[in-house]
């Protein structure tokens, strides 16, 4: 039979133990479970339920460094996706503006091609003339007017 101090040193060490990740806690003696385990029939008889994420148990350690490790790669994996798509944003902004640039230099050629051969007595080029007076020049104007008439028309 075991002595006193080797059933308080087992006790001891199983409450000092609780605190440290499942790794470092020291299982107690053999020949104590096998001692002890008889005096607690009901601890044999009642089976362990399964732990359900919602419950409030303590977690262990180990397991909060997984968990945590877990975590952070499932964070760094939604960083990474969002990045990949505020880039293929942006990329797809750029294409779009440099589409814009192109059109614009398409009607300016347009637009210069339209004033050379617009009359300024004419119905139309006294109409112009009044309407390029907002602009900072009769081109961006005739640019303005042509992109309007070509969107309104089927």
């Amino acid at each position: 039979m075991e002595s006193i101090d080797d059933i308080l040193a087992a006790v001891k060490a199983e409450y000092e133990t609780k605190d440290k990740p499942k790794e470092l806690q020291k299982p107690p003696p053999a020949n104590f479970l096998q001692n002890h385990s008889a005096n607690l029939p009901l601890a044999n008889a009642i089976p362990e339920l399964p732990r359900q994420k919602w419950q409030n148990e303590p977690i262990s350690s180990s397991e909060d460094i997984v968990l945590a490790q877990i975590r952070a790669e499932f964070e760094e994996q939604e960083r990474t996706e969002q990045l990949k798509k505020q880039q293929q944003l942006r990329e797809e902004q750029l294409k779009q503006e440099q589409l814009r640039q192109k059109q614009r230099e398409v009607f300016k050629n347009q637009a210069r091609e339209w004033l050379k051969n617009l009359k300024p007595l004419s119905e139309e080029g006294l109409w112009f003339e009044e309407f390029a007076d907002a602009y900072p020049s009769k081109l961006e104007a005739a640019i303005d007017y042509l992109q309007a008439l070509r969107e309104t028309k089927p």
